[in-house]
């Protein structure tokens, strides 16, 4: 397992380099989506696939072209579709690593929406596997809680809130609900763990 996330970490960097307001995000939201997953109860092998696979969600960004990238601006509906492309384009890169097995379908589907409007799949609810359901809340709390070239970084407590408000549409209301606890229970401890990336 640790030479699997040796690799995944080289992968999810390289996909970073090119990014500097990325940097260090995969490796938050596998930290977050572990933290959660073993809240949860899910066995070491899910566990293992859910960080795997938090490091590698975004690899398939090394496929959009930089104009699109790094933008400084909101995407037209044809640069948003290009950048839709990611989870399948990073399915691509790692679907011959054996390692890599039990991350693939997380990778698939960590943009779905619980309510079956995300991309690529539109997968619903239960279709979603859960370790990407782990992801997707993940993802969204450091994207939120970061900086972008188009907009400032949210708080903690605006990015907590807009959670709260997107559970049973974009995020599953329980694992909303986990995450939100986790949060307010280990703050310090989940903090100190993130910036040491």
């Amino acid at each position: 397992m640790e030479d699997a996330l040796n690799i995944a970490r080289t992968l999810g960097r390289a996909a970073e380099a090119r990014d500097p307001y990325s940097w260090g995000h995969a490796e938050r939201v596998a930290i977050l989506a572990t933290e959660i997953a073993i809240e949860m109860g899910l066995s070491k092998e899910e566990i293992g696939d859910i960080r795997i696979a938090g490091v590698l969600h975004d690899v398939g960004k090394v496929y959009i072209r930089d104009e699109i990238l790094l933008k400084p601006d909101r995407l037209t509906p044809s640069e948003w579709t290009e950048v839709k492309r990611h989870p399948a384009s990073g399915v691509q890169i790692i679907k011959n690593l054996d390692c890599f097995k039990g991350a693939i379908p997380l990778v698939q589907s960590h943009q779905e929406w619980y309510d079956g409007s995300g991309y690529p799949d539109r997968l619903k609810g239960d279709e979603i596997p859960l370790g990407a359901r782990i992801l997707a809340v993940a993802d969204a709390y450091d994207a939120m809680t970061s900086p972008r070239p188009y907009r400032a970084r949210l708080t903690e407590e605006e990015a907590l809130q807009n959670l709260r408000e997107g559970a049973g549409k974009q995020w599953e209301p329980e694992i909303v609900e986990v995450f939100i606890s986790l949060i307010e229970r280990e703050a310090m401890q989940l903090k100190t763990l993130l910036v040491e990336i």
